[in-house]
Parts: structure tokens; C-alpha cells; sequence
């Protein structure tokens, strides 16, 4: 009895001690390689629709729209087997491996514009969008589930995601200064080929990546077999869960704002400052300052409670879109500072919230003793590409009604709602964000009570 004791007491101070260096750099990597995938479609996949592939907006909206509703399904299946998966390599990781193959097969396919009739062109954007949605989910809801069992300390949690938020944001530097002049560069002058090679070498790129997920992110949290929850309770763990509901609403208004902008600034870069050259280095200039911000706070979050940073990031983050809006559109020195600096506090949001979701499961498993990362996490990857699909879709419509025409002036009427639709609108949506933060309950104190609690349990059984 005392050498189980001693066996838990080692397992429990792994659980609860620091994660290396390299340990937390090769998680955040594998954020990076997801962003890179997604980072095209949620910026990228609207505008290829339209201008590259020839498909109406108004059809494109429906597309990416009822893809998501696709997710709706597949998002939580994957959440519930991959928590009752068990094999050497643990629960989620094998996912990772295995299925990041596919998705650089996918995610090159869905960038590819082959020979079809207009029919032909909808059917198969269609099957690629919906496929590459589906096999992102299994690679990114065990990734993202894999976080979540790698420590219990809540200031670590905050470390580790802060790897993943500067690494996610770095995906956006590398979208927004280099896909476009690799676009330019591999089709030379053809942005059908263009876009084809260039979502080819982003999806190479992001296979050493998840390899270093794989093979240095340890699954140090395993419940025993016969606390896996049951469906029932993985549904509850996620309905009944106060502080992750908070946490799922928050992380809607929050990608809502930063998809809608990202997916639609590539048109007030051009039709409305008239600078299409401005388009790479503001991209890029947006991303790294994001970047800043997830260093930034890794640094800051041990005095500061999680809710209070993602607060002031999102009111920062709103007031930095609105001011975009009111600036006349002749002062580029403003908008440039606004649209890059103005932005480090969005690179807070990312850290928070993860860490934040992972004291949620813990506070589950505080109080019903069974542990729902795999269902909780997939609401959030569900989440993400719901906000995605809803607000792609909206912006799709939306340029429709405001008269956009593809490759040819905009009147000024147009001019002014691109405007609108790019900043104001996001702006708000940002400090809406806020909002149920204000009743989030779970404190650092909090946190380390729960997993203190839990691990006593388990030592005493």
C-alpha cells in the first residue's frame, strides 16, 4: 500500500511540476502547423472563391456556411472518441500523426482549381472544403485536447498556451507577408497556379511540425480506464459547465471579430486605401504584433487573473478597430500604426482562453469525478470554425448587398460599407467579448484547489 502511494506521489509531482522548454516550444510548433492550414481558409478561401476559382459570392457563402454546419456533427464525434481512445502512444496523439498527412493532402486540394463547368466547380469545392473541415478536426481537436493533460499548474497552463498563441500568431506573419508574394511568385502572374503551389509548400512545411508534436508532448494526465466518462456525462460535462459556457460564448464573439476582419481587410486594402501594396507587409505587420502580445502576456499573466487580461485585450482590441473606422482613409501613417500596433493586445486572447479551458475540465473533474477533454475541447474547436463559417458566409452575403463587383471599381457607397463591414462591425463585436468574462468565476486560487483536490483523490484511492 505505501509503494502505491509512493508510485502516485511521483506520477502526481510530474503532473503538477514545470514543462520544459522544449517541451512547450514543440507544442506551440504544432499550433503553427494548424494555423498554416486553417490561416488559409479563414483568409484566404473567401477571396479564392470569388477572384481565383470564379464562384459567385453569394455561392461561396452558402458553401463555407453549410460546411460548417457539417462540423456541427463531426466536431463533437471526434471529441467523444478521442477521449475514450486508448493505445501506447496515448489518446490524442496518434490522431496528430496520422492524420496531419491528410490534411496537407486536403488542404492542397481545396486550393487547387482544376478544369470544371460551373456546376462542376461548386461540387467540387464543396467536397474538398467539407473533407479538409472534417480530417482538420481530427487532427486539431486531439491536439488542442492534448494541452489540457500535458499539467495541472494553472500557471503553467497559461505558459504552455502562451507557446501556442505566439506560435498561432506567427502563422498569420507567415500568411499575410509570404503566401500572397509566394502566390505571385510560383504562379507567375496565374493565381490559380499560384495559390495551388502555394498551399503544396505551406503543407509540407506543417508535417516536421506535428512530427515534433508527437513526439515530444507527453500525455502526463491519464484517468484510469474506468473513470472515462459516459456519453451522458461527457454531454453534461460540457452543458452543465457554468465557467466553460462562459468561456464558449466569450470565444465566439472573439473569433467572430478576428475571422470577420481577417477575412475581409484583403478588400479594404484594396478598394478602399486603394493600396494593394500595403497588403503583405500590414498582414505581416498585424501577425508579429499579435505575436508581441502572446509573449507579452506569458510574461504578465502570473500577476494578473486570467479574465482581467482577456478584458482589457478585448476592449484595447475593439477600440483599435473603431479608430481604423473613424481615421481618414488619406492618413496611411495612422491606420498602418493602428492596424499593427494597435493589435498586440488580440495576441492576449489566445493564452488565456486555453489555459482557461483547461481549468474548466479540471473544475468538471473536481466535481463529478470524470474527466471530458476530448467532448469539452471540441466544442471549442466547433466553436472556432462555427464563428469562421457564420461570419465567412455573412461577409460573402454582405458583399453581395453593398454592390461588391470582383476586379473593378467600387462605388462609393460600397467604399464606405467595406469600411464599416471590415472595422466598426468587428470593433463592437470585440468589446461584446467582454462581456461574459465579467461572470467568469474560476480564480488562479480556485484552479489550484481543484487540481490539488483531485490529485489527493486519486492518491487516496
Amino acid at each position: 500500500m505505501n509503494n502505491e502511494v509512493i508510485i502516485e506521489d511521483k506520477i502526481s509531482s510530474g503532473k503538477t511540476g514545470k514543462l520544459s522548454f522544449g517541451t512547450k516550444f514543440s507544442y506551440g510548433i504544432g499550433d503553427l502547423a494548424s494555423n498554416l492550414s486553417w490561416g488559409l481558409v479563414s483568409t484566404y478561401l473567401l477571396f479564392f472563391y470569388t477572384d481565383v476559382f470564379g464562384i459567385s459570392a453569394a455561392v461561396a457563402g452558402v458553401i463555407i456556411l453549410v460546411a460548417r454546419i457539417w462540423d456541427c456533427f463531426v466536431d463533437p464525434v471526434v471529441g467523444l472518441v478521442v477521449e475514450r481512445t486508448n493505445t501506447r502512444f496515448g489518446r490524442f496523439r496518434p490522431y496528430i500523426i496520422f492524420g496531419a498527412v491528410v490534411l496537407a493532402v486536403f488542404n492542397t486540394l481545396t486550393f487547387t482549381t482544376p478544369l470544371l463547368s460551373p456546376t462542376g466547380k461548386v461540387i467540387y469545392a464543396c467536397v474538398t472544403y467539407f473533407i479538409l473541415g472534417t480530417v482538420y478536426s481530427i487532427v486539431n481537436v486531439p491536439y488542442g485536447a492534448l494541452g489540457t493533460v500535458m499539467t495541472r499548474d494553472t500557471n503553467e497552463r497559461t505558459s504552455l498556451n502562451s507557446f501556442r498563441g505566439f506560435f498561432s500568431l506567427i502563422s498569420n506573419v507567415i500568411t499575410g507577408a509570404a503566401l500572397m508574394p509566394l502566390v505571385m511568385a510560383l504562379g507567375q502572374g496565374d493565381n490559380q497556379k499560384g495559390f495551388a503551389y502555394g498551399a503544396l509548400v505551406i503543407s509540407l512545411i506543417t508535417l516536421p511540425m506535428f512530427y515534433m508534436v508527437f513526439r515530444n508532448c507527453k500525455e502526463v494526465i491519464q484517468p484510469p480506464k474506468e473513470s472515462y466518462p459516459s456519453i451522458k456525462e461527457s454531454i453534461k460535462a460540457v452543458s452543465a459547465n457554468k465557467p466553460f459556457l462562459l468561456i464558449a460564448l466569450h470565444l465566439f464573439l472573439l473569433f467572430t471579430a478576428l475571422f470577420g476582419r481577417l477575412g475581409t481587410v484583403i478588400y479594404y486594402y484594396i478598394y478602399v486605401m486603394a493600396r494593394p501594396d500595403l497588403i503583405a507587409p500590414l498582414m505581416a505587420g498585424f501577425g508579429l504584433c499579435t505575436a508581441i502580445g502572446s509573449i507579452i502576456v506569458g510574461v504578465i499573466a502570473k500577476y494578473f487573473e486570467k479574465k482581467t487580461l482577456a478584458i482589457v485585450a478585448l476592449v484595447l482590441s475593439g477600440l483599435t478597430c473603431i479608430g481604423i473606422y473613424l481615421v481618414p482613409v488619406t492618413s496611411i501613417t495612422t491606420i498602418v500604426i493602428l492596424s499593427t500596433v494597435g493589435f498586440i493586445p488580440v495576441g492576449f486572447g489566445a493564452p488565456m482562453l486555453f489555459s482557461m479551458v483547461a481549468d474548466s475540465i479540471d473544475y468538471v473533474e473536481w466535481r463529478d469525478g470524470s474527466r471530458a477533454d476530448g467532448a469539452i475541447y471540441s466544442v471549442t474547436s466547433l466553436i472556432t470554425k462555427i464563428s469562421s463559417a457564420i461570419i465567412g458566409g455573412a461577409s460573402a452575403i454582405i458583399l453581395g448587398w453593398i454592390g461588391y463587383v470582383p476586379n473593378a471599381p467600387q462605388s462609393a457607397e460600397t467604399v464606405h460599407y467595406l469600411n464599416l463591414v471590415v472595422n466598426l462591425v468587428p470593433g463592437i463585436i470585440y468589446i461584446l467579448a467582454a462581456v461574459p468574462m465579467l461572470f467568469y468565476g474560476i480564480t488562479k486560487v480556485k484552479a489550484q484547489k481543484y487540481a490539488k483536490e483531485i490529485e489527493e483523490r486519486r492518491a487516496n484511492a
